[in-house]
């Protein structure tokens, strides 16, 4: 077993929102930091590329193993792909496939999901990128200190996001239906 932290890694709110609005202004304010960024959604050989490493290296906590560190490339990476991004608003992967299936194809959202949702303890990693496409294609907005903070849990908490991630989707796909009576 790999040790990845003497205790369950709780990237708080204000660390991984600072991150995130940290890699949202380089994006906005400078070219070349997009397309240094950007080398990160090259597939993954154990390491992230060498070009990222001046915008996110300074901003990772001390002693993350190399999976966490991961969390924090990954989404990085994925923020170049999209204009349609929150910060703090709350929504998750799940929520925003919702969403964009209602101007995409619910069937390729739903697929997606299913591709994301399968645990694995490497995270959802691969199928990430093509997630990310998807909600912003269909005009919905992703939490990205959301995403950074399941994914840096994902060695301990993965299989209760993953869950998350579903009940989020068909709550949004598939409403409660309203009863007068609550207790059918």
């Amino acid at each position: 077993m790999t040790d990845l932290t003497t205790s369950a890694p709780d990237a708080p709110h204000t660390h991984a929102r600072r991150f995130v609005e940290r890699i949202d202004t380089h994006l906005r304010a400078n070219g070349a930091a997009r397309r240094a960024l950007a080398t990160g959604l090259r597939p993954w050989n154990g390491e992230p590329q060498g070009a990222m490493h001046p915008y996110v290296a300074t901003w990772l906590p001390g002693g993350l193993h190399p999976q966490r560190e991961r969390a924090y490339y990954t989404v990085a990476a994925l923020m170049t792909t999209t204009s349609r991004a929150g910060i703090g608003t709350g929504v998750s992967i799940g929520d925003a496939l919702a969403r964009a299936s209602r101007t995409v194809s619910a069937t390729t959202t739903e697929s997606s999901l299913r591709r994301l949702t399968t645990y694995t303890t490497a995270g959802p990693y691969t199928h990430l990128r093509g997630a990310v496409r998807l909600t912003d294609a269909g005009g919905a907005f992703l939490d990205w200190e959301r995403l950074l903070r399941e994914l840096d849990s994902w060695y301990f908490t993965g299989r209760r996001t993953c869950t998350q991630w579903q009940q989020d989707y068909y709550r949004t796909t598939q409403p409660r239906p309203t009863t007068t009576n609550d207790s059918e």
